[in-house]
């Protein structure tokens, strides 16, 4: 436990003043760099710096050789680390919104997995981007596996006129919740039609379904996160191949479960 609050005083000390994180990413980019260099790369009073210098030169991360500071072996040890922990941290702000809504400690996704994927989220002045971006892959793929815990009449009237033209095929899981709408008005005739030419399979699973999922014979995997009123909140696109084999496991538990639903349910 000693050891783990050392740690925890290193880090708050690093971390206290921004000029010495400065610091030590500038000189592990950069490499030796003589004080006046440092002015002009760090946002801080020459006051400032030189107090952070000396600071950082007190715990032995950064010695000085001649005009120049560099990095000692600790402290490229250290810079290391900092850069993890600052792209850790940045790809944590990028995906917030998802993960607010994701379930996460049910569905071990592994965040590491997911650096660099694209992340469409509710806005003011765009609230159904990510919904729109769903219904893009609709049009993207010849093929199509997907959970989806809500429908709209849009992606529906899609894939009705791509698997009509030859051009698609889909097999989708649904909850049982929204077999009254699927078995009612338009989507009933749509999802009838569908049905009866052979290429799309649609499965019921008798509970709720924890968050969309998309599947695109192009390798492209979405997963989409709602509110509690069934609102699209954030949507992930990536291509990562740990994700796919997430996602490939995570839609076969599903799937296996559900129910085939036939055309003359409709």
């Amino acid at each position: 436990m000693g050891d783990d609050a050392g740690a925890v005083e290193q880090i708050a000390f690093l971390t206290r003043a921004e000029p010495r994180v400065e610091i030590l990413t500038h000189l592990l980019e950069s490499g030796p760099t003589t004080q006046r260099e440092f002015r002009e790369h760090v946002d801080a009073s020459r006051s400032t710096v030189t107090r952070a210098l000396s600071a950082l030169d007190e715990h032995d991360w950064i010695r000085r050789d001649g005009e120049a500071w560099r990095l000692t072996p600790q402290g490229r040890i250290v810079a290391d680390g900092l850069g993890d922990l600052v792209d850790t941290i940045r790809a944590t702000e990028e995906i917030s919104t998802f993960l607010e809504w994701f379930p996460y400690a049910e569905f071990d996704l592994d965040l590491a997995h997911i650096r660099g994927a694209e992340i469409l989220s509710h806005a003011p002045g765009d609230p159904y981007l990510p919904a729109r971006r769903q219904t893009e892959l609709l049009h993207e793929v010849g093929e199509f596996r997907g959970l989806l815990p809500s429908l709209d009449i849009e992606g529906t009237r899609v894939v009705h006129e791509r698997i009509h033209s030859g051009e698609f095929e889909a097999e989708i899981v649904v909850p049982a919740g929204l077999e009254p709408t699927l078995t009612t008005g338009e989507y009933a005739t749509l999802f009838r039609e569908q049905i009866r030419t052979g290429r799309l399979t649609v499965r019921v699973h008798d509970g709720d379904l924890p968050f969309y999922l998309g599947l695109g014979d192009d390798g492209t995997v979405h997963v989409g996160v709602e509110d509690d009123d069934g609102f699209p909140r954030a949507l992930l696109a990536t291509d990562s191949d740990d994700v796919r084999a997430w996602a490939e496991s995570v839609y076969r538990d599903f799937r296996d479960r559900a129910r085939v639903k036939p055309a003359d349910e409709f």
